[in-house]
């Protein structure tokens, strides 16, 4: 199963939707945040969209993945990211 959904007692961690490009644009657009991570900050939504598109849901589209917005129970809104990668 790829990327199942989790629930803590404060937290929600599920795939990022086409609902969440705003929420991912506050996420990947800061610098200070992204500055080591093998790829550069986004400047606009049309980035994040793209980003979105190749990063998230072509790694959904993949029989296993671990790929998971990262969100505040109370409103389900996310607020970070995190990815596993399991490469043999």
């Amino acid at each position: 199963m790829n990327t199942p959904a989790l629930e803590t007692e404060h937290l929600i961690l599920r795939k990022f939707t086409e609902k969440d490009i705003e929420a991912l644009f506050i996420i990947l657009k800061d610098e200070e945040v992204n500055k080591f991570l093998p790829w550069y900050p986004v400047k606009n939504l049309e980035e994040t969209k793209k980003f979105y598109e190749e990063r998230y849901i072509s790694k959904y589209m993949q029989p296993h993945g671990y790929a998971y917005a990262i969100c505040l129970k109370k409103d389900n809104f996310p607020i970070d990211y995190i990815n596993v990668d399991m490469e043999v």
